[in-house]
């Protein structure tokens, strides 16, 4: 005690200095790990450094302008391909509003149906909104979902009756909410889906309908213009059945105009070749061919149509509740 009273300045120095070097010796210790961390970041940089430099093509200067056109030339495209994935335009209506224009809609197809001759399965046919018609309230979930789906169903019916199909057998859509009643002629199981990744949504629709070929190449060139997202996923088609005609009978297939041409004369009848009219005289003898006549008939098909739409960001919380 003596000496350190008398070298008191010397012993502080001496503990500064103890206390110093255990705190070199602690951030030493502590900084140690965090080094080897680095130096394993900096060895993996190295490496991938190395494997970028020795990748065919090389990441040249003129290799990177290179792709940067074609980055420019892809999202061209894709900016081109946008134009036919417009979305189909509707009204943002709901409750009362809703029923007024549904009816307005309806009687609009109605009456373009009648103009072009087109056959609609009943005379107060809906187009799959028979339940909404008698409807009084509509839950939240229904809106602007349902809309949405009348005016798709309006620019399919459109296509399907400037091209003239014969006859309209059913239409189905896919089911809303769960207070809209489930019926077999209205919906199919098939929901609404949304791909986030590129910002597109679709509602599935099924289409059955008469026609001969004309008019379904007419009704598939339409969905193909169209500029809406037509997109036709599948088809089916079968001779469609013939009810009040004679099954014994020859077919007859459409003459001018879409109209049913007249059948062959029979064989006797005077009127063309047939042994009750003898060949003129200088004729060559009748000798034994095979006659090959195309026969038109009527058709069934049914048509699986995907409506795509760009939807934005915001909207996809509001397609995933519908």
């Amino acid at each position: 005690m003596l000496w350190l009273r008398r070298n008191f300045w010397l012993g502080l120095g001496i503990l500064l200095a103890v206390v110093l070097l255990g705190g070199g010796v602690y951030y030493f210790w502590t900084n140690r790990a965090k080094n080897k961390q680095l130096e394993a970041k900096l060895e993996e940089d190295k490496t991938t450094l190395t494997r970028l430099l020795s990748q065919d093509p090389f990441p040249s200067p003129t290799n990177i302008t290179r792709a940067k056109e074609e980055l420019a030339r892809v999202t061209n495209l894709v900016n081109k391909a946008k134009i036919f994935f417009q979305p189909v335009p509707h009204e943002n209506v709901a409750g009362e509003q809703f029923k007024a224009l549904l009816d307005n809609i309806l009687y609009e197809l109605h009456r373009k149906a009648e103009q072009t001759s087109v056959a609609l399965p009943t005379r107060t046919y809906a187009f799959t909104f028979a339940h909404q018609k008698q409807q009084l309230q509509f839950p939240p979930e229904a809106f602007p979902a349902l809309p949405q789906q009348l005016a798709e169903i309006r620019t399919i019916c459109d296509l399907l009756f400037e091209a003239r199909v014969n006859r309209l057998i059913t239409l189905r859509r896919a089911r809303l909410y769960a207070d809209e009643p489930v019926s077999q002629v209205d919906h199919h199981e098939k929901k609404p889906e949304v791909n986030e990744a590129v910002n597109m949504a679709s509602n599935p629709y099924e289409i059955t309908f008469h026609a001969f070929t004309p008019e379904l190449a007419a009704a598939l060139e339409s969905f193909y213009r169209s500029t809406n997202g037509l997109i036709v996923k599948s088809i089916h088609v079968e001779v469609a059945p013939a009810p009040g005609l004679d099954p014994n009978a020859p077919p007859i297939g459409p003459g001018p105009g879409g109209f049913p041409g007249p059948r062959p004369p029979p064989p006797g009848s005077g009127f063309g070749p047939g042994p009750g009219r003898p060949p003129p005289p200088g004729a060559p003898p009748p000798r034994d061919a095979v006659l090959t006549v195309i026969n038109e008939r009527l058709l069934k098909i049914v048509l699986n149509v995907d409506v795509l739409r760009t939807i934005k960001p915001a909207d996809k919380a509001t397609q995933k509740q519908s």
